[in-house]
């Protein structure tokens, strides 16, 4: 059974609005880590999961048409069928474009989240470092169990 256009624009309108709502967690995620409130962080994991759950569903039911339509289950496939098939019509054409748009935007929030993810991890690495290398403790337990040297050669001070 192919999509007519109504249909397919009522999905493309749903994924649209499942993004914008995992764009707005990212937004928060952002906030949180610039403002330094990093023990909200693991409050965003749940959330983003539950979103992604569905995105991936609304997803997969587009893909399930486009192989239907007997169309590659990806971008190419959705702008032929958008182009030559039944669901090309311009508010399909539109959500679709609103989405690829929401995509964009959720791919670089997610880039820069990481980022400064990396950027709080590095600072509190180095601050362990320190830490231990004052301490005079040579070194400290890694994430799979292992031990690892931590002490710096830096001088903290000079009498």
């Amino acid at each position: 059974m192919a999509p007519d256009g109504t249909e397919l624009c009522r999905t493309l309108q749903s994924e649209s609005a499942g993004l914008s709502a995992f764009i707005a967690l990212l937004r928060e995620e952002q906030r949180a880590l610039v403002d330094g409130k990093l023990e909200s962080l693991s409050s965003f994991a749940d959330s983003k999961s539950i979103c992604l759950f569905e995105l991936n569903r609304l997803g997969e039911q587009r893909a399930q048409w486009l192989r239907a339509r007997k169309l590659p289950a990806n971008r190419a496939g959705m702008e032929r069928l958008l182009r030559e098939g039944a669901g090309g019509s311009p508010q399909a054409i539109t959500a679709w474009r609103q989405l690829l748009a929401l995509t964009q935007t959720a791919q670089q929030l997610n880039d820069t989240n990481g980022t400064l993810i990396g950027s709080r991890l590095n600072g509190a690495q180095r601050a362990l470092r320190v830490l231990f290398s004052a301490a005079n403790i040579a070194g400290g337990y890694a994430q799979d169990g292992s031990t690892e040297c931590v002490r710096s050669a830096h001088t903290l001070a000079v009498a």
